[in-house]
């Protein structure tokens, strides 16, 4: 069982106690990287169905009871990564502890500063899974860095290959030119756009990513702004006062 699991893994910085055949409580303190101790952090994890959830115990003590740019989400789970509560056992209970501390050193942080940290998220809703096939594709280019850079700050050869998009069909125009990924056959010839296509293009998924993102935004919108960050665009739908 997930938690059976879970329990053989605690961290030193957790202390686990089990209240049910699938619940359980976590009170968690963990050392910054400045040798300073975070707040307590009293956790819930509770099995439900295959997956395992985390929640603040009492919602709204500490964190937000919900807020997308910090990755808690609607009914105030915490998202520590792409499906990250499956499939949990032996093997995997010390990543999902890993990941776990992760999330909270990053909600300090955004607690402060009223930002996620840079390089430490992976895009909300579907775009997340188009995201690491972008990355995969990237990689592949040996792309990787300005992928990165188009995610985290609209900027590089990847950004800019976005306006060379035919938005009704998601595909580069000019199918017979050179790819602007970057991407070469294995001779070091460059590959035509619409060979890249069909090895998934980092710059088209990269624009299929951010049409994700903004329809997840979307489907959002009816949400309060918790009004922890500075640049959550639940703030343009808030309720002016």
């Amino acid at each position: 069982m997930a938690l059976n699991a879970i329990a053989d893994a605690v961290p030193p910085w957790a202390e686990f106690r089990r209240i049910g055949a699938r619940a359980a409580e976590v009170d968690a303190v963990l050392v910054r990287r400045s040798g300073s101790f975070t707040r307590l952090f009293e956790l819930e994890v509770l099995h439900l169905a295959d997956e395992v959830n985390v929640y603040e115990r009492a919602r709204g003590k500490t964190l937000p009871t919900c807020c997308p740019d910090r990755h808690i989400n609607a009914d105030s789970s915490f998202c520590l990564g792409l499906r990250a509560g499956e499939g949990i056992n032996s093997a995997t209970a010390a990543a999902w502890w890993t990941k776990l501390h992760a999330f909270l050193l990053c909600q300090e942080t955004a607690t402060e500063t009223g930002l996620w940290p840079s390089g430490a998220q992976l895009s909300h809703g579907d775009a997340g899974d188009v995201e690491l096939l972008a990355e995969q594709a990237a990689a592949e280019a040996g792309a990787g860095a300005a992928y990165r850079d188009a995610v985290e700050f609209d900027i590089g050869p990847i950004a800019a290959g976005l306006s060379k998009v035919n938005k009704a069909t998601g595909r580069l125009r000019n199918g017979r030119s050179s790819c602007l990924c970057g991407r070469k056959h294995r001779t070091g010839k460059p590959l035509l756009r619409r060979e890249c296509q069909r090895l998934g293009c980092p710059i088209e998924l990269e624009l299929r990513r951010r049409a994700e993102v903004d329809r997840f935004w979307r489907s959002m919108s009816s949400l309060p702004c918790c009004g922890t960050m500075l640049e959550c665009p639940l703030k343009a739908t808030a309720p002016s006062s």
